[in-house]
C-alpha cells in the first residue's frame, strides 16, 4: 500500500512538473517581439573649380597644358600684331590677362599660382605687375609672391551660388630701359632677340620656327580643412 502511495505521489509530482514545463514553454512562444531599423545617407563633397585666364579654361585634370590667351594686345600701329594665331610682341608692347577662379566645390579651397618662362626667347625682359605698373614691374618670382600676399585666392569659400575671384596681371616689354653704366646694353639685347627671330623666319607658313617666348602658369588648388581658420 505504501508503494502504491509513493508511486501515486511520484506520478502526481511528474504531472505537476509537466504542467509547469508546458507553461514555461508556452511562455517562450508568447512574448512581445519588435524590430526597428534606420539608415542615413551622406554625400561626398563635390571638388570642382574653374580656373581661367579670363577667356580659356586651365586644364587641371590632365597632364597636358591648356592653351591660354595671355599675350593678346591691341597694338596695330608700327607693328604687325599677329602671325597666324600667335601674337607678336616687341619692345613697347604691353597687355593684360586675368586669373580667375570659381569654386564650385562643397568645401573651401585655396589656390596658388606658379609661373615659368621657356622657349628660345626666355630672356625677353618681360615685366609683370598687379597695379598696372604704378610701382616697379616684377619678374615672375616676384609676381607669384605678390599674388600670394594679396590673398585673393588663399581662401575661396564654398557657396551654393559661387562667383569668380579674379586678379588682373599686367605685362609689358619696356620700350626703353636705362642700364646703369651702359645705356645701350638693353638695346643690344632686345635687338639680338629680333635678329634671331628673323634668322629663323622662312615665310608666313612657318611661324613655328620663329623665336618664342612661352609663359606657363600652374594653378594648384587645395581643400581647406573644415573648422580650421586659415
Amino acid at each position: 500500500m505504501k508503494n502504491k502511495t509513493k508511486i501515486f505521489r511520484v506520478a502526481a509530482l511528474l504531472f505537476v512538473l509537466a504542467l509547469v514545463s508546458t507553461v514555461m514553454i508556452s511562455g517562450t512562444f508568447a512574448k512581445y517581439t519588435s524590430e526597428y531599423s534606420g539608415s542615413d545617407t551622406a554625400l561626398v563633397a563635390k571638388w570642382s573649380l574653374d580656373v581661367t585666364d579670363g577667356t580659356n579654361d586651365f586644364n587641371l585634370a590632365d597632364d597636358g597644358a591648356a592653351t591660354l590667351d595671355l599675350f593678346s594686345h591691341l597694338y596695330d600701329v608700327n607693328i604687325i600684331s599677329n602671325a597666324g594665331t600667335n601674337k607678336i610682341i616687341a619692345p613697347g608692347v604691353k597687355g593684360e590677362f586675368t586669373l580667375s577662379v570659381t569654386n564650385n566645390s562643397d568645401v573651401a579651397a585655396g589656390v596658388t599660382f606658379e609661373f615659368a618662362k621657356s622657349g628660345d626667347a626666355a630672356n625677353v625682359p618681360m615685366e609683370y605687375s598687379l597695379d598696372n605698373f604704378a610701382t616697379a614691374g616684377k619678374d615672375l618670382a616676384a609676381l607669384a609672391g605678390a599674388i600670394d600676399t594679396a590673398a585673393d585666392f588663399a581662401t575661396i569659400a564654398a557657396d551654393a551660388t559661387p562667383s569668380a575671384v579674379t586678379k588682373t596681371v599686367y605685362w609689358r616689354w619696356p620700350y626703353e630701359v636705362k642700364v646703369e653704366g651702359d645705356p645701350s646694353a638693353r638695346d643690344e639685347t632686345d635687338t639680338g632677340l629680333g635678329i634671331d627671330s628673323a634668322d629663323k623666319f622662312i615665310d608666313a607658313s612657318t611661324v613655328g620656327e620663329r623665336t618664342e617666348y612661352i609663359l606657363s602658369i600652374t594653378a594648384t588648388a587645395t581643400q581647406l580643412e573644415p573648422g580650421v581658420t586659415p
